[in-house]
């Protein structure tokens, strides 16, 4: 199975109810997406880091996933503050880094980080199955439910069975290189990855069907929608009305 770092825990993130929690993530998301100005994304990005501590997340891993992400972002730094026209505040050859285009460039990270916490604190605290038979609930449609369900259960299997195959090709001498036998020899296992991964589809169905299978998974946890969980989705919401006016608010 594959690796859930944040899904345990007694934190009272843990301990609420999936389905209000994919709201509020649902909904502070979309928040935090449409801001377009830096004061109220550096405070949606204080409130990921206030999210993160409420849910008793290690550090050292939340700053690793950070640091993937921001990967990608560096290369907007790359590009944002030469390409958006406005004042320029130095230049490098005959690209002009421009204020707006540096402030454009700390907006989506800004943004972009305090989506990423938000989603660790609301969703990653939940088990993926638990997270599938909660999205049922609110009415997400079944078919990309069950999709995400078994690739979640089986995407493990596969990655297994390429590591199988390809430390069977080093056996017979393949080492990596920048030539056609190379690329040959990729296209191939993942032709070969393909193909099981098929017939392995089509025996479980099979034994799927054989046990009763019709559709649906089963959960046997009761969810309960109590008091807290109220008391959450209604803090949330406020959250995200209070990000929403700050990002109007002339005077920010």
């Amino acid at each position: 199975m594959l690796d859930e770092t944040f899904d345990h825990g007694n934190s009272f993130l843990h301990q609420a109810d999936p389905r209000g929690k994919v709201f509020c993530a649902f909904l502070l998301v979309c928040a935090i997406a449409i801001l377009h100005r830096l004061s109220a994304a550096g405070v949606a990005l204080i409130a990921g880091c206030l999210f993160v501590r409420l849910a008793h997340l290690s550090g050292a891993r939340i700053i690793k996933r950070l640091l993937m992400v921001n990967t990608f972002i560096a290369f907007l730094w790359l590009f944002l503050p030469f390409s958006v026209p406005g004042k320029v505040i130095f230049s490098i050859w005959k690209w002009g880094a421009t204020v707006e285009g540096i402030e454009l460039a700390i907006l989506i990270t800004a943004k972009c980080n305090a989506i990423l916490l938000v989603i660790i604190s609301f969703v990653a605290t939940t088990p993926i199955p638990q997270l599938g038979f909660a999205l049922t609930r609110l009415r997400i449609p079944e078919k990309l439910i069950l999709l995400m369900l078994i690739g979640y259960r089986y995407l493990s299997v596969i990655q297994e069975e390429y590591d199988r195959l390809l430390e069977a090709a080093k056996i017979r001498c393949f080492v990596p290189k920048n030539n056609m036998r190379t690329y040959r020899t990729y296209a191939y296992l993942l032709a070969m990855v393909l193909v099981r991964s098929y017939e392995r589809g089509v025996t479980v169905y099979q034994a799927m069907l054989l046990r009763g299978f019709n559709g649906k998974f089963h959960c046997l946890q009761r969810f309960h929608f109590g008091r807290r969980d109220l008391i959450l989705v209604t803090s949330i919401s406020l959250c995200a009305i209070f990000l929403l006016y700050l990002d109007n608010c002339a005077v920010f």
